[in-house]
């Protein structure tokens, strides 16, 4: 941990610093482009004045200038360059410690906006926010940062629906050879942000690339391109003749002709020059990452197979992408002015059209794999930055025929190491559930959040908040942040029966598929009276464990268990709190917890305490 921050701190440093440099370097080629045009201004203006021979002085002067304000301009757009390729390094560095010290507000702040839009998954989906997946603490951010859509919907993807074991244990070998790759991964990252879109609007641009890329369309005709070849030429040259040699205006014929040709296929060329362009930020960032990923050779037989998809020498898809990124930044330029005046005169858009159908029919199938592919490497790299940045964390053991998950110092991957207090773990086998119990805030919640982030942590194939943690596949269902809807006029207590509802409906069908649950219930049906909440709650327990499944159960209810059949199957453990009482100085309760998990039921309760914790010591209670 200490290294990894040793890491972060001295690249910050170091191209927080160039950054600066090039910034202040820039401000000064600034000035001095302007003084060279002020200076040009004024020689063209003694110029004028003056006559030959005398006047050449004032012109090669003003040649000169000329020529020296090009080259100005030449490296000064170069050295902006380097100070927004420092600042990305930088910014990629600078985002590492926020992960690290976990200060999600100031990473919040630090991400480009389009990186910050991670749709959050639906309401009923199986543990996504009851485990903070995604949104802003959640896990998504504590991966490594991922610049491509491809990427980053992959990433989620993986994060929302377990892998099997195999594809796991191919991810760890990928993990392995990234992780210590970390410049590597940096200056990916950093392409990645120098020049993909920076608004919302730049999102989803590929997806309406793609239908371009592989859609249907025959293009133009070929005799629409032959006569952008042949038309224009006509006009110009009839034109020339008419004012210059005094021909008769037969220019008028070409002229109609190119104009009936806009008229007629207008929205067929509007249509593919927009659904073109909407990939082009996204890609003019992904071509040089493409170069990277895939002219480095690869020893991990995953890595080396993504490499593998995008191709070598001419054919790399670095540089076809690239020849199609050059088309559409002329694409994007048919907004200048000067574009505009020549457009309908020699019909560019015609030629660009069929520059952009060759290039579809040649590569268009292909692009979507092109991109897949590094869509899977940088989220193989966010999760090899994990590795890198938590290097005591382990990679977890998936065995086939395993009957209970087992973690050794099991902690909440999303607390600031300092604050994150370890505890052995063991949920299984079947027909046993872990039961937790405690006061409140004592940790009851988060033990069970930590043993569902890291189960879905390890079947996305990172490294997980432990010191070795083994478990069989299996899929996780929560219920735990469930809240009422005054919109639907649901009840808290009918929304907990519904999320209930559907971890036994899941039980019951991972049963009949012959896999492993493993549920995860947070103070269950805590939104009705207590006599009814036992009968319900230890009923749905007893289905839970006549289906086979694993799981944990965090509550209040120090009698939940105390059914015969229950209690057997009970495997109680509990968290407690040390309560010191108030002096002359400091007159209330203070309580302090140790988070430390313990074996049996809990014997303390403190809500009493933190009614005086809090200043409400002076109430009138009654005894029950």
């Amino acid at each position: 941990m200490s290294e990894s921050r040793a890491y972060y701190d001295e690249r910050h440093e170091r191209h927080q610093e160039a950054s600066e440099r090039a910034s202040r370097r820039s401000l000064v080629l600034s000035n001095v482009r302007a003084g060279t045009f002020v200076a040009l201004l004024a020689s063209l203006v003694v110029l004028e004045e003056l006559t030959f021979p005398v006047a050449w002085v004032p012109l090669g002067l003003a040649l000169l200038l000329t020529a020296a304000f090009v080259v100005q301009v030449v490296v000064h757009r170069r050295v902006r360059r380097i100070a927004r390729w420092e600042g990305a390094l930088a910014s990629v560095a600078k985002e590492g410690l926020y992960r690290l010290e976990r200060s999600w507000a100031a990473l919040e702040d630090a991400l480009p906006r389009a990186e910050r839009v991670f749709q959050e998954p639906a309401a009923d989906h199986a543990y996504a926010r009851d485990l903070d997946v995604t949104g802003h603490a959640s896990l998504v951010r504590l991966l490594g940062p991922v610049t491509s859509e491809r990427g980053r919907a992959l990433l989620r993807a993986w994060l929302l629906e377990p892998a099997p074991p195999a594809t796991v244990r191919e991810r760890h070998g990928a993990l392995r050879e990234l992780a210590p790759l970390a410049d590597f991964r940096a200056e990916v990252a950093a392409r990645g942000r120098l020049d993909g879109p920076e608004t919302l609007e730049g999102i989803g641009g590929l997806d309406r690339f793609f239908r371009w890329a592989e859609g249907d369309d025959a293009g133009l005709p070929r005799v629409i391109v032959l006569a952008a070849w042949i038309l224009p030429p006509l006009t110009l040259v009839g034109v020339v003749g008419y004012f210059a040699l005094a021909w008769l205006p037969w220019w008028v014929l070409p002229t109609l002709a190119q104009l009936d040709v806009l008229r007629r296929h207008r929205r067929r060329l509007a249509r593919t020059l927009d659904d073109a362009s909407a990939g082009g930020p996204p890609l003019r960032a992904h071509v040089p990452q493409l170069e990277l990923v895939g002219l480095r050779a690869w020893t991990d037989p995953l890595l080396a197979s993504l490499a593998g998809r995008l191709g070598l020498g001419e054919e790399a898809a670095h540089r076809r992408l690239g020849r199609l990124s050059d088309l559409l930044d002329t694409v994007e330029s048919r907004r200048n002015a000067f574009y505009a005046m020549l457009a309908p005169v020699l019909l560019l858009d015609v030629h660009l059209c069929a520059a952009l159908d060759r290039w579809r029919a040649a590569h268009g199938r292909t692009a979507r794999d092109w991109l897949e592919a590094l869509g899977e490497w940088e989220a193989l790299a966010s999760l090899a930055t994990l590795a890198h940045d938590q290097p005591t964390w382990a990679y977890p053991t998936f065995v086939a025929d395993a009957a209970e998950l087992a973690a050794t110092s099991l902690g909440h991957p999303l607390l600031p190491p300092e604050r994150c207090v370890r505890n052995d773990v063991r949920v299984g086998p079947p027909g046993t559930f872990l039961l937790v119990t405690g006061s409140n805030m004592s940790g009851k919640s988060t033990l069970l959040r930590a043993i569902g982030a890291n189960a879905v942590l390890a079947a996305a194939g990172a490294p997980v908040c432990a010191a070795a943690l083994s478990l069989p596949p299996l899929r996780v269902h929560t219920s735990m942040r469930v809240e009422d809807s005054l919109e639907a006029g649901i009840s808290l207590f009918m929304a907990e029966l519904l999320r209930i509802k559907s971890v036994v409906e899941a039980a019951d069908g991972a049963a009949a598929r012959g896999e492993r649950m493993l549920y995860l219930l947070d103070e269950i049906l805590h939104g009705t009276n207590t006599a009814e909440r036992r009968i319900a709650a230890r009923g749905v327990l007893r289905h839970l464990l006549a289906a086979g499944a694993i799981g944990a159960v965090s509550t209040h209810d120090l009698t939940l268990a105390d059914a015969p059949d229950l209690a057997s199957a009970a495997l109680a453990v509990h968290f407690r709190e040390e309560v010191r009482s108030g002096d002359g100085a400091s007159p209330a309760t203070v309580l302090t917890f140790d988070y430390v998990l313990r074996d049996g039921i809990a014997t303390t309760r403190n809500a009493l305490k933190l009614l005086d914790a809090v200043g409400l010591g002076g109430l009138e209670l009654e005894e029950s």
